[in-house]
């Protein structure tokens, strides 16, 4: 009986590489269908708070036709794979991040005594998504004060092999500027 067992050609190539410090890029398996989590959703986070810009400022909308804050980020992180609270409150839950970490997707929650009564995604460059306030629609603003928290929720979404390609291979659309305001 021997000792050892025969070893494919591919995965001692592959170790071959690895161990010398060259990287290639990974190959999937188009044929697979196993779900890959995605830790980084900020792609799709912002891709559809983009969708919803124009919306009306309604207390209390939780969408798809108006939203008050919390609804329009709830129902963005929704359409994007994954669940949050409804309220500014409830979306303090998450993993708590630096302000000066902050990334495009992350929840901005603006506090008063210590009470939130605000909350937005981050779109970069100093700026959120928002459903702000009646009278202003929902639209990309500039971070109007600076007495917020940043919260990342746990988890990724579960999305196919394909998806994943076709997303990364998808180009980024250009900045525009949106709305104006601070309460």
């Amino acid at each position: 009986m021997r000792a050892f067992t025969r070893v494919p050609a591919s995965l001692f190539l592959g170790s071959a590489i690895v161990l010398t410090g060259l990287s290639v890029p990974a190959v999937a398996d188009s044929s697979s269908s196993v779900k890959v989590t995605r830790a980084d959703r900020s792609d799709a986070i912002i891709s559809q708070a983009k969708k919803l810009k124009g919306k009306p400022y309604r207390w209390g909308g939780a969408g798809p036709t108006s939203f008050d804050c919390s609804g329009y980020v709830q129902y963005v992180y929704k359409k994007a794979g994954k669940k949050i609270g409804r309220t500014s409150g409830a979306q303090l839950a998450g993993k708590s991040v630096p302000k000066s970490k902050k990334r495009p997707g992350d929840i901005l929650i603006f506090l008063r005594g210590g009470t939130a009564y605000h909350s937005a995604i981050y779109a970069g460059d100093g700026e959120m998504w928002e459903a702000q306030r009646t009278g202003v629609p929902v639209g990309r603003h500039d971070i109007w004060a600076g007495n917020y928290v940043v919260r990342r929720p746990a988890g990724g979404i579960t999305i196919s092999k394909a998806q994943a390609k076709q997303q990364s291979s998808t180009p980024a659309a250009p900045r525009t500027q949106a709305g104006t305001f601070a309460p």
